[in-house]
């Protein structure tokens, strides 16, 4: 083997190895920014069936909104809208998540389905419904 032969085969190891170190530094950053959006599907999926076990008016009146989570060292802020869908007792509800990263790349996550109340309307009389607070729904006045 010839110097220049060593050469070249250095170098093209070198490259390879480069090539490499590249790709698991590239694979570590996704696998990291992919747990970030599962923590954030998470949360969203968390609060959604609060408000599914609760009742989209139910949860309106008695919870709050706005808040924050810390999961893996992250700091997520999350965002809930619920919307009456006229007429009858259908509600849409939109849970969205954001965050940023260690980097600063910011990321977000939403949710948006359609839920029917109709427990909370069958336990209040019709003028009440609108003003009806949570105690009210869940304890009827006896017949």
């Amino acid at each position: 083997m010839t110097l220049i032969e060593v050469l070249v085969a250095s170098v093209l190891l070198g490259l390879g190895v480069a090539g490499l170190i590249s790709t698991a530094t590239l694979a570590m950053r996704n696998q990291t920014r992919t747990e970030q959006r599962t923590n954030a599907h998470w949360l969203a999926q968390e609060k959604l069936a609060e408000i599914e076990s609760a009742g989209p008016r139910i949860f309106t009146l008695s919870r709050e909104t706005e808040g924050t989570d810390t999961r893996d060292r992250v700091a997520y802020t999350w965002t809930i809208e619920i919307e009456r869908l006229l007429p009858g007792e259908l509600f849409s509800v939109a849970v969205e998540v954001r965050w940023t990263d260690a980097s600063r790349r910011p990321g977000d996550v939403r949710i948006e389905t359609l839920l029917n109340d109709y427990e909370a309307a069958a336990l209040t009389a019709p003028e009440q419904r609108d003003e009806a607070n949570p105690t009210d729904a869940n304890n009827p006045e006896p017949r």
